[in-house]
C-alpha cells in the first residue's frame, strides 16, 4: 500500500512552456541568462492559464498543444477540496531529456475558496504520503515545528488521490518514480494563486519524499504564503521557488496582514501593473500578458548585447514555396499604440513558425512590395493589418482583428483573403492578437494558396 502511494504524485500547479515562439540561436552570457529567465516565465504563466477551464485556458492549452506538448489532465474530488491539474511532457529543441510540467488550477470555484478560507496551520512532515497525512493531525505542535496552511495542505493531499504517469506511452511510471529513478529528469510545478500555492507545498514534499533539489523547480504567480517561519527556514535553503508578484496584487500579502504567523520566501520577481490597463492586478490575463512583454524585453536586450541571435527574417526551404511577409500594418487606436511592438513581434515569431521558406520585410518603407518579393525570389506575398474596434456597450472591452491578404507574386492575383477576431473580455489585446495568429497558423494550408477561396475565422 505504502509503495502504491508513493506512485501519486504531489498536486500543484502549471508549468509552463511554450516555445510558442521559435527556438532561437544561442550565444554566450550575460543578458542571455535574464533572456532564458523570461522563456521560462512566459511558459509558465502559459501553462498556469492553460490549467483553468475558461475560454482563456482552453486557448493556452491549445497553444501548448499546438506546440509540441503532450498534455494529460486530472481532477480528484475529496470532501475537503476539487483538485484539477495537468502533466505535460514535451522534448525540446537540441535535448534529448524531456521536459516535463505538472500543474494545478487557481481558486476557480466555490469549494476552492473554502480551501482558501482554512487559514489554520497543520504540522508539515513525512518521507511518505501516509506519513504526512498522519502528521497533519497532529495536535499541539509548537510553533518551531515547520506548520503549513491547512487548506492548501488539504488541496496538495487530495491531488495524492490519483496516480499521475509521466505523459510517456513508453512507460506506465508515475511521474514521482521517474524522478526518484532518473536524477537527470526534472520537473517544473508552476501554479496561479491557489495553485502556486499547492505548487509550492507540493515542490517540498517531493525534496522530503527524496527528489534532489536540482529536480525540482517552482515558479508562482500571484500566490499567497503557504507556511510558518519555521517552514520557510527549512525549505527557502533547498527549494527553487520564483514567486512574481504585480504591483497592487492583495493576495501575495494577505495572510500575512489579515491572520499572521505566515511567510513568504523563494526569489520575488515584481512587476509593475500598468496604468493603462483596467486590469485586476491578480488575474492570470494580466500576470500572463506582462510576461509575454518581459519575454519580448529581455530578448531584444540580449540581442542588442550580441549574446542571442534571433532566427533570421530570410529562410529558405528546397520544394517549398516562399513567401515574402510586406511590413505588418498598424491599423490601432491610439490608446492601444504601446502594444504595436509586442503585437508585431508574437505575428513575426508565429510566421517563422508557420511558413517552409520565407522573406520577413520588418522595415517600413515606400518601395513596391511586389517588386521587393520578385527580388526575394519569392512566390507568394502575404499583407498583415492589425487593427481594433470598441464593443458597444462593453465597458472596456475591444474587438481585436488580424486581416491578412495573400497575393500570387508573378501576375498580382489575390490567392486569399482572412480575417481573425477575438474579443478582449477575457483576454488583454496582446493576448487576442496571439489567438488570432494561432488561428492563422492553423488555417495555412488554405491562405499559402491551396486554396483560392475567402475565408474569416472569429472567436
Amino acid at each position: 500500500m505504502g509503495n502504491e502511494r508513493l506512485k501519486k504524485i504531489i498536486c500543484c500547479l502549471y508549468i509552463i512552456s511554450m516555445l510558442l515562439l521559435s527556438e532561437p540561436v544561442i550565444g554566450s552570457a550575460g543578458a542571455l541568462e535574464e533572456y532564458e529567465e523570461a522563456r521560462n516565465l512566459y511558459l509558465a504563466a502559459v501553462a498556469c492559464t492553460a490549467a483553468y477551464s475558461d475560454r482563456e485556458g482552453n486557448i493556452a492549452r491549445d497553444a501548448l498543444e499546438q506546440n509540441g506538448w503532450k498534455i494529460e489532465s486530472y481532477r480528484e474530488k475529496t470532501a475537503q477540496a476539487d483538485v484539477r491539474f495537468l502533466v505535460a511532457r514535451k522534448i525540446q529543441q537540441g535535448n534529448t531529456v524531456p521536459s516535463y510540467m505538472l500543474s494545478v488550477v487557481g481558486t476557480e470555484n466555490v469549494k476552492d475558496v473554502k480551501v482558501d478560507l482554512r487559514v489554520s496551520k497543520v504540522y508539515f512532515s513525512g518521507r511518505t504520503p501516509e506519513e504526512f497525512t498522519a502528521n497533519s493531525l497532529l495536535r499541539n505542535i509548537p510553533d518551531t515545528a515547520p506548520k503549513v496552511h491547512k487548506g492548501f495542505n488539504q488541496y496538495v493531499q487530495a491531488g495524492l488521490n490519483r496516480e499521475v504517469l509521466a505523459v510517456d506511452s513508453n512507460s506506465d511510471k508515475s511521474l514521482l518514480e521517474m524522478l526518484l529513478e532518473d536524477k537527470e529528469k526534472k520537473v517544473y510545478l508552476v501554479g496561479h494563486s491557489l495553485g502556486g500555492a499547492g505548487a509550492t507545498i507540493g515542490g517540498a514534499r517531493l525534496l522530503d519524499m527524496g527528489v534532489k533539489p536540482e529536480q525540482v523547480e517552482v515558479i508562482t504567480f500571484g500566490a499567497p504564503a503557504v507556511g510558518n517561519k519555521a517552514f520557510r527556514d527549512k525549505f527557502e535553503p533547498a527549494l527553487h521557488l520564483t514567486r512574481v508578484v504585480t504591483t497592487g496584487d492583495p493576495v501575495t500579502g494577505a495572510l500575512q496582514k489579515l491572520v499572521g504567523g505566515y511567510e513568504q520566501f523563494g526569489r520575488e520577481i515584481r512587476w509593475q501593473t500598468p496604468s493603462n490597463q483596467n486590469a485586476d492586478p491578480h488575474q492570470i490575463a494580466l500576470y500572463l500578458d506582462l510576461a509575454i512583454k518581459n519575454y519580448y524585453q529581455k530578448r531584444e536586450q540580449a540581442v542588442l548585447a550580441g549574446e542571442l541571435s534571433i532566427p533570421n527574417e530570410t529562410m529558405m526551404t528546397p520544394g517549398k514555396a516562399r513567401v515574402y511577409v510586406a511590413p505588418i500594418q498598424n491599423q490601432l487606436p491610439k490608446e492601444l499604440q504601446s502594444e504595436f511592438t509586442y503585437m508585431k513581434e508574437a505575428l513575426y515569431d508565429e510566421y517563422r513558425n508557420t511558413l517552409p521558406g520565407y522573406v520577413l520585410d520588418t522595415e517600413d518603407g515606400n518601395e513596391d512590395i511586389f517588386q521587393k518579393a520578385v527580388a526575394a525570389s519569392c512566390d507568394l506575398v502575404v499583407v498583415p493589418e492589425i487593427q481594433a474596434y470598441k464593443i458597444k456597450n462593453e465597458k472596456d472591452t475591444s474587438y481585436i482583428t488580424l486581416e491578412q491578404r495573400v497575393y500570387q507574386v508573378g501576375n498580382g492575383t489575390m490567392v486569399t483573403a482572412a480575417s481573425y477576431g477575438s474579443s478582449t473580455r477575457d483576454l488583454t489585446s496582446l493576448e487576442a492578437l496571439i489567438h488570432n495568429a494561432k488561428n492563422m497558423s492553423q488555417n495555412r494550408q488554405e491562405w499559402l494558396g491551396v486554396d483560392q477561396s475567402s475565408s474569416s475565422k472569429k472567436n
